[in-house]
C-alpha cells in the first residue's frame, strides 16, 4: 500500500473511527484502525464487535494494500504532526509514516485478522439528520446506562408512516418522543421499521451527524438493516456505522403513561429546572437526591433538606389545579428530563403521591417524560 492524503483530511477521520475501537478487547486487533487502500479509495475502519465504524477518506493512492494499526499510536502521531502532506506506506507488517522532516515505523496487524463489519443490505429508510439530531439526545438519556437489564440499555425505535418514534427507560423513569418526518426533503414511501438500539449507539450517531452533515438543513441519514437482522447500519454523508440490535421483549411502555391526573401545575421550565438544581444541594448524602414537590392552596413549592447542610424550599410561579398533594422524587431523574428539552413551559401532571408523574413540554408536541415518585419515610 502507498498513498498520499493531507493531515487535516487524515486527522479528523481518525478521531472519529477511533471512538469506536475496543479499548480493553481481548483481542488486540480491535485496539487497531483498519487501512484499506482499493478501488481508488482509502476506507478507516474500527469496530469493538458492538459497534463498527466505516469511514471513507480523500486520498492520492499510489499502490492498493490494507493493514492494520494500533488507533491510539497513529492519531498520536498524526495529531502532533501539523499542517502537511504524509505519505502512508506498508512494508509487511509495518506501516511507514513520512512527512517533512519526519518519519516512522509503527507495527502492525495483518488485515486477515481484523473481523468483518455487517454492511447495508439493499433496503434502506431516509431519515431526516436534523431530525436525529434533535430528538436523540431528548430521549436516549433515559435509557440504562449499566448492563443489569440489557433490555433497558435500548432505545425502542419505530418508524411508521411518516412518523419516528423513540421510547427509552430504565424502570424509573421513561422518555417518549414522536417526531413528524413528512416535512423532510426526500420523503420516499416507508416500510415499517422496529428496533430496540443500544443507547451508546445513538450517541454516536449523534456525533457523526455533527461531524458529517453540520447544519445542512436536508441532509439525510440511511437506516437499513443487516442481512441477519441482527444488526443496524446508519449511512451519514461518507460514514457507515453498525450496532448490534438488542433482543428481548422491550417493556409495555403505553401502560406506563398516565391515564388519569389528581392535580395539575403549568410552569416555567427553567424557573423549574433552577429550583430542582438549589433543592439538590441540600439532597446529597444520606437523602439519596431526594427533594419534595408540595402543592398546597393553589401554590408550588420545591423542598429539600439534610441534617448535616440544613434545608431550604422555593416558591414558584404556576398555574395549578387539582387536589393537594406532596410527592417527593430524586432530583436527577427531573434535572436530566428537564434539560433534555427547550420548551419554555411544561405542563406537570399528577397522579397521586406515590404514582408516576407526567411531563409534558407545551412548545413541543411529541415529546414527554414519565418519572416514577419515591416512597417518602
Amino acid at each position: 500500500m502507498k498513498i498520499s492524503i493531507l493531515q487535516q483530511d487524515l486527522l479528523p477521520a481518525l478521531q472519529s473511527v477511533a471512538r469506536s475501537c475496543g479499548v480493553r478487547a481481548s483481542l488486540a486487533v480491535l485496539a487497531n484502525i483498519l487501512i484499506q487502500a482499493q478501488d481508488n479509495i482509502l476506507k478507516l475502519s474500527a469496530t469493538n464487535l458492538e459497534v463498527g465504524v466505516i469511514k471513507v477518506v480523500k486520498a492520492s493512492i499510489q499502490e492498493s494494500g490494507e493493514i492494520t494499526v494500533p488507533a491510539k499510536t497513529l492519531l498520536e502521531i498524526v495529531s502532533s504532526l501539523g499542517t502537511s502532506e504524509l505519505e502512508l506506506v506498508t512494508e509487511g507488517d509495518q506501516l511507514l509514516i513520512t512527512s517533512l522532516h519526519f518519519n516512522a515505523k509503527l507495527n502492525g496487524i495483518p488485515a486477515n485478522e481484523f473481523p468483518a463489519i455487517p454492511l447495508a443490505s439493499e433496503k434502506s429508510i431516509s431519515v431526516s439528520a436534523k431530525v436525529l439530531a434533535l430528538s436523540l439526545p431528548q430521549i436516549a438519556f433515559a435509557a440504562a446506562s449499566e448492563d443489569g437489564r440489557p433490555i433497558l440499555t435500548g432505545v425502542l425505535t419505530e418508524i411508521h408512516k411518516d412518523a419516528l418514534e423513540l421510547v427509552a427507560t430504565d424502570g424509573f423513569r421513561l422518555a417518549h418522543k414522536t417526531a413528524d418526518l413528512s416535512k423532510q426533503a426526500h420523503s420516499p414511501a416507508r416500510e415499517e421499521f422496529r428496533s430496540l438500539i443500544p443507547r451508546r449507539t445513538f450517541e454516536e450517531v449523534v456525533r457523526l451527524i455533527a461531524e458529517e452533515a453540520g447544519g445542512e438543513e436536508n441532509a439525510l441519514v440511511e437506516v437499513s438493516t443487516s442481512d441477519n437482522q441482527n444488526q443496524i447500519i446508519f449511512k451519514i454523508g461518507q460514514t457507515q456505522l453498525s450496532s448490534r440490535l438488542i433482543e428481548g421483549q422491550f417493556p409495555a411502555w403505553e401502560k406506563i403513561i398516565p391515564q388519569t391526573e389528581a392535580a395539575t401545575a403549568t410552569l416555567s421550565r427553567t424557573d423549574f429546572l433552577k429550583a430542582v438544581k438549589i433543592a439538590s444541594v441540600f439532597a446529597r448524602g444520606e437523602t439519596a437526591n431526594i427533594i419534595k414537590i408540595n402543592l398546597a392552596a393553589g401554590k408550588f413549592s420545591i423542598s429539600s433538606e439534610a441534617r448535616e447542610l440544613g434545608g431550604q424550599e422555593t416558591q414558584l410561579e404556576s398555574v395549578t389545579e387539582g387536589e393537594d398533594l406532596v410527592i417527593a422524587f430524586n432530583s436527577r431523574f427531573l434535572t436530566e428530563s428537564l434539560s433534555a428539552c427547550s420548551s419554555s413551559q411544561v405542563k406537570v401532571q399528577f397522579s397521586g403521591s406515590l404514582s408516576p408523574t407526567l411531563i409534558k413540554p407545551l412548545d413541543e408536541p411529541g415529546l414527554e417524560y414519565v418519572i416514577m415518585p419515591v416512597r417518602m419515610n
